[in-house]
Order: structure tokens, then sequence, then C-alpha cells
């Protein structure tokens, strides 16, 4: 079985993007709200006419707002309630991040539906999960992910080992650092990263990454959640001080979803070709621009031990330098660190 074969959709709660519909939406994003006859968007799209009808009615049918009238004219009106993988991929131009775009209104998380693809795909690199929201969503170590219907971005793409595979904490590091870029280059947030793998505003959370590797089927799996239309209301009352929104901060740009998770896709898929060439300079020099951990005092648990100490660095496969008050100096994994907290500057 494969990933065009209707009953995996039915399976998975999932739509997934097809070449004819994410052609139609190509031409639509260009014109949205104008009417456009349908032998002008089969022309635009490449498509002969009956294809380009069958795209159309097919995304109707999985909920994109698409209306009509007479004669033959259709006009695509966004919605920004929902993510649909025809949207997301018409925007991107991309080699493999996103070759295929699984896109769920309602899952339980979308690392466990990447999982599950896992047993379905011969060549799963490139494969993005998307969802609208998460009943069982989780982030490092077992914490929960909680984020409200249609206002997130909770995601999980694959990526295929290769002759060189980065460790675990230099994967969390290019994750986190091509989503910083994004903020930073296109919206100009002042985004910060702070060890291992929270997107931070001004001291509140953003964001957070999650990798996890798969030597059995030898695949990455990396997951990101971010905060874009989600309002203090929405959090738990214990989060509400520590948590912010795209939404919350003071930009000029437009926010939608389905644009942002196509830049990340980009950067993912650019950032991740430098880490094959110079494996992992470029990450690093990103994720220490960013970083709001280096040169601070910090308090942490490492081992179940409470520490104080210095952050001082980060070395070349992404563990953390941190030199104790006692005086003693680690190479401090993710895994084996909690609640890291920033007291002050050295």
């Amino acid at each position: 079985m494969n990933l065009n074969d209707p009953r995996i959709f039915e399976e998975l709660h999932c739509y997934v993007n097809q070449s004819e519909q994410t052609a139609v939406m190509r031409v639509f994003r260009r014109r949205p709200l104008n009417y456009l006859h349908f032998n002008d968007i089969a022309r635009e799209a490449r498509l002969t006419a009956d294809a380009a009808i069958r795209a159309i009615a097919s995304l109707k049918t999985e909920g994109v707002r698409i209306g009509s009238r007479q004669p033959s004219e259709y006009f695509y009106e966004p919605r920004d309630e929902i993510l649909h993988p025809d949207i997301i991929a018409s925007q991107l131009n991309t080699r493999w991040w996103g070759k295929r775009i699984l896109a769920s209104d309602e899952i339980p998380s979308t690392i466990d539906i990447a999982k599950s693809c896992l047993a379905i795909l011969d060549d799963p690199h490139g494969l993005v999960v998307i969802a609208n929201m998460q009943t069982q969503g989780r982030g490092r170590q077992g914490n929960t992910w909680l984020s409200p219907q249609g206002k997130d971005i909770l995601l999980t793409f694959i990526i295929s080992n290769s002759d060189w595979t980065p460790t675990p904490s230099l994967l969390s590091l290019y994750t986190a650092t091509a989503a910083a870029r994004v903020l930073d280059t296109a919206y100009g947030i002042p985004i910060s990263i702070k060890w291992p793998n929270d997107l931070m505003v001004d001291g509140r959370k953003l964001g957070g990454v999650m990798v996890e590797r798969d030597d059995q089927h030898g695949v990455v799996l990396a997951s990101m959640g971010l905060n874009i239309q989600s309002q203090p209301a929405d959090w738990p009352m214990a989060l509400r001080t520590q948590s912010t929104s795209l939404a919350m901060l003071d930009t000029d740009e437009e926010l939608h979803r389905d644009t942002i998770i196509a830049q990340c896709g980009t950067t993912w898929e650019a950032l991740w070709q430098s880490m094959m060439t110079d494996r992992g300079e470029t990450v690093l020099g990103y994720w220490k621009q960013y970083s709001s951990t280096i040169g601070k005092r910090v308090n942490l648990q490492h081992r179940g031990a409470n520490m104080t100490g210095a952050a001082l660095d980060i070395d070349e496969v992404g563990r953390l330098i941190f030199r104790a008050d006692d005086g003693q100096v680690l190479a401090l994994i993710a895994e084996e660190v909690q609640h890291l907290r920033m007291e002050e500057s050295l």
C-alpha cells in the first residue's frame, strides 16, 4: 500500500497533496477572490479542462473554499482556520521537503502519524504531517503540547539518514534554527533560542521543537509546535505568563500558517543541505547568533541533581558546555537536562 491509496487517508484521517490539485491552487493563490474561468485555470495549471474540474471538485470536497458562478467561473477564498496540503504545496519550490504532505483537522499527534507511515512508504524522505489540532500532542521528555484547534502550527517531517547523520543534539539545534531564521528574516520577530529547543520572544515561549531518531527505519523525525494565533485564554492558567504567540507580538506582517510552514520547510531543506556539506558549521553559527543561553549563569537539573553554573558554549555536536560552580566542566546533551533557567549574564 502507498499514500496514493485512498484507504490510507481514511485510516489516518488525513488529506495528502496531489499534483493536479496543487497546480490548481497555485493559480488560485495568484488571484484570490477573483473569478477565473476554468479554461484559464486549466491553461495556467497546464492541465486538461477535465483534470482542472476534477481537481476543483476534490479541493471543495476537502474543505477548500471555492465558489462559482455561471458560466464556468470559480473563485478561491482563503481561510486561515484550515490547513490543506495542496495550499501548502503550492507555495513550495523544494526538492524533497514536502514532496508528500499529510494534513488532518484532528489527530492524536503528528509524530505518531509520521511513525505509522514508516511502515507504508519505501521512501519517507521529505514526508510532512500537519495537524490543525492534536489530542495527544507531546513535547520533549514527555511533556504535553497544548494548542487550540485551527490557530497554531503543529507538524512533523521525516529525513532519511545519509552517509553522515548528525547527533540528536545537533539535529535539535538544526530544527529550531531554521524556524528562528524564518521568524527573524521574514517577520522581524526578535526571536531567541533557549538551549536546546525552545523558541523564545522576550522571555516567553513561542514554540519548541523535538527530534527523534528511528534507527530501525534509518530516519530522523523532526517536530515543531509554533504559536501563531492562539491567545492566553487558550492556554492553561500556569502557562499564560510564560507563553506568547505571533499574533500577540507587534508585527506588521500578515500571519498565514500555510505560508509560514512553506517558509520553514524551504529553510529546513536549505539548512539540511548545508549540514551535509559543512557538518553543522552553518547551523551552529546561526544558533549561536540566536542563543539566549550562551554567556548566562544558569540553573538546571542534570540527571536529577540541581546544579548552578555558567553556560559557556556549544560544541561541534550540539552539546552545552557548562561550568558548574564547583569547577567541573560538563558537555551536556539535552536528554540529560531538565528545567534549565537563565539567571544572569556572566
